[in-house]
């Protein structure tokens, strides 16, 4: 990248660096197996960080902490680094734990393992997703973020959903919150089957909003940016647009060719009205991993004309580096103020960013 770009690129985007902090010690169950998973979320309106772990429970990190935690990297020489009043406010906004489920002790039920965090569109409600390995169920639990964070005996915002591992296919692929309806949620089971619910906002009782068919093909899903739909892909690049009911709205055939051999379709990303960033990588690459093994392509489905295609074929090239026993995983944030899409791999350690030049942005009513 020239010189000139990358001054561009940091007027929109830049990361900065931190204190490496450990939380807890090594993760065996959840390591060891291939699940999509997701164990941290970060709330920007609260300012904290929540970290769920195998054996410490949920771990809640205040902001603040990790930035007096990381503040040696921006003093000078003549700060003084044992500050009483900077000890005060490490010790003020300190780490919390929290137990997963109400009246479980942490560390004491080391057969719960948890897979999936995810906050709401609002960040008022936190969702985690738990395996018990003893009894082979899955819950689904709910909490108010503000009540988690101010008491240990937080209680869930209804009756949590539990499920036994045959009816999800063993396990949960992908769960998501509507972006737009603050109390409404879906995610996807094993079975390739999708299902949606709405909290009460009255009550605070779930409610089933509706369910798709079992499809072994399918791979993921993703709320349409203004919440109206949700799509469904399969391993091969087929997209499936519902309403939140889950009756079947529109479908798109796959932009790849039927006899490529390409890896398959693990993520989609709902960019605009009818454009999808679609994921592909393979299951476990090897030293002999190249363009082919993980790319994205953007396709655009405009109305009556050709599917249009954009490739970016050159993003996780280091990806072979990565322990085989850790799944392959795609991470998207879409900063719309930006028009930026920041794009992350399980298998890499390189972050990418889609700017709007790439994009080639329209409009969404969706």
């Amino acid at each position: 990248m020239e010189e000139a770009q990358e001054k561009d690129m940091d007027a929109v985007a830049s990361f900065k660096s931190g204190k490496s902090l450990s939380i807890t010690g090594r993760q065996d169950n959840i390591c060891s197996r291939l699940q999509m998973i997701n164990l941290l979320a970060s709330s920007n309106r609260y300012g904290y960080i929540f970290y769920a772990t195998e054996s410490d429970g949920l771990v809640i990190i205040p902001s603040k902490y990790i930035d007096q935690k990381s503040s040696y990297l921006t003093k000078s020489s003549d700060d003084d680094d044992d500050n009483d009043d900077e000890n005060q406010n490490l010790e003020k906004n300190s780490i919390i734990h929290r137990s997963y489920m109400p009246t479980q002790m942490i560390n004491k039920n080391s057969l719960i393992i948890p897979y999936w965090l995810s906050l709401n569109a609002d960040d008022s409600i936190l969702a985690i997703v738990l395996s018990q390995l003893d009894t082979q169920s899955w819950y689904i639990i709910f909490y108010d973020v503000v009540k988690l964070i101010q008491s240990p005996d937080s209680t869930p915002i209804g009756t949590p959903i539990n499920l036994s591992n045959n009816s999800i296919g063993d396990t949960i692929i992908h769960f998501t919150w509507n972006p737009a309806i603050p109390n409404m949620f879906a995610y996807i089971d094993g079975n390739g089957s999708v299902s949606t619910f709405e909290i009460d906002q009255n009550s605070k009782q779930l409610k089933s909003l509706g369910k798709c068919d079992a499809n072994d093909d399918n791979s993921s899903i993703c709320w349409s940016p203004k919440g109206k739909q949700i799509v469904v892909v399969t391993y091969d690049g087929v997209l499936e647009l519902y309403e939140p009911n889950m009756k079947l709205k529109k479908k798109y055939p796959s932009a790849i060719p039927a006899n490529s051999l390409l890896p398959p379709c693990i993520s989609v990303l709902w960019f605009s009205t009818h454009q999808f960033l679609l994921g592909f990588s393979e299951n476990s690459p090897d030293e002999n991993t190249n363009d082919n093994s993980f790319f994205h392509i953007m396709v655009t489905y405009d109305k009556d004309q050709l599917v249009r295609t954009q490739i970016y074929n050159d993003l996780f090239f280091d990806a072979y580096e990565t322990p085989i026993n850790i799944n392959s995983q795609y991470f998207y944030v879409r900063i719309n103020e930006s028009k930026i899409i920041v794009c992350g791999l399980t298998k890499s350690l390189k972050i990418h960013v889609l700017g709007s030049d790439e994009l080639n942005q329209f409009s969404c009513n969706c």
